[in-house]
């Protein structure tokens, strides 16, 4: 019998899309590699806790210092501990930090290391490389929740309220989620505008000079002029730490307004304003991260210059 009036047909159905199939696979060998590296060096990891307690004994020292005069300029939002307050600003900035700067780390080090073009010959996303070697530093910074928090209580008179934790983890989701889209920004420049040596300008501009001089990590925003204030209010950071300080600081009001924006909008309570703002910034952040970081990775492709050649 003749097919030659039959309409080609695959002999099997067509696989699913290899990328997908592999990205969990990928996610977790990549884990695992980091995982066996960071266990490797104890030594690492013992002045990783001891760097953790001189940097909370060294706030712990500074509010003593200060004592009411601290206490007294947190305002009635955030409760009279000073050491709550500061293990709070502590340990959420390290959570930012770590979404915020580690993706620029990880493609610098693939770059380097000659290994970045390996990673994209296989059959995974541009994506799944960068996700999977952020392990290492969720390994090694995330953890330090539990020390900076356990130190705080323990040994300096912090006390927190936990009551409210499923709001806190759901606000850490949000935060993180900005604080990657802005870590993918910084990422992408390393091939975009071929950053590939020095100051990143991205990662410095908001974590270390916006972030730590108008934020309030370290003092509450309160004690700066209101137009600095408004700049605050364009990063995620100001409002990671005025939700999480509503939260969990004992005796914090969680209805007294502290940030320009959250006066502006009397109709909504801070958190919703603080949720409001995070939301906003992780919807826009986050798909801008993802092109301009998709956006390197083609240049360097057509260019040639995934990874450095020894």
């Amino acid at each position: 019998m003749s097919t030659t009036n039959l309409p080609d047909r695959p002999a099997l159905d067509p696989p699913g899309d290899p990328a997908r199939e592999h990205t969990a696979a990928a996610l977790w060998a990549f884990a695992l590699r980091e995982y066996r590296i960071w266990q490797s060096y104890r030594a690492n990891q013992f002045m990783w806790v001891i760097t953790i307690f001189v940097d909370t004994l060294m706030f712990f020292l500074m509010g003593k210092m200060l004592a009411g005069t601290a206490a007294g300029k947190l305002g009635p939002a955030y409760g009279t501990n000073y050491m709550s307050f500061i293990v709070v600003g502590i340990t959420v900035n390290v959570f930012i930090k770590t979404n915020l700067t580690d993706p620029y780390v990880r493609v610098a080090r693939s770059y380097f290391n000659g290994t970045m073009d390996l990673f994209l010959l296989s059959p995974m996303s541009v994506y799944t490389p960068v996700l999977g070697l952020m392990a290492k530093s969720i390994l090694d910074d995330y953890p330090r929740l539990l020390f900076a928090g356990g130190f705080g209580m323990l040994f300096f008179g912090a006390v927190f309220n936990f009551r409210h934790w499923p709001t806190v983890f759901l606000f850490t989701l949000l935060f993180l989620a900005a604080a990657f889209g802005i870590g993918l920004i910084s990422a992408s420049s390393f091939y975009l505008l071929n950053v590939k040596k020095g100051t990143e300008p991205v990662q410095f501009i908001v974590h270390r000079l916006l972030a730590t001089l108008l934020a309030g990590a370290y003092y509450p925003v309160t004690v700066l002029p209101r137009p600095l204030q408004w700049v605050a209010c364009l990063i995620p950071h100001t409002y990671a730490f005025d939700a999480i300080r509503r939260l969990v600081d004992p005796g914090a009001h969680l209805a007294v307004p502290v940030l320009p924006l959250q006066r502006v909008l009397p109709g909504l309570s801070p958190l919703a304003v603080d949720a409001l703002a995070l939301g906003v910034l992780t919807v826009v952040l986050l798909p801008l991260g993802l092109h301009l970081y998709g956006r390197g990775i083609e240049k360097a492709r057509r260019e040639g210059t995934l990874t450095r050649w020894q």
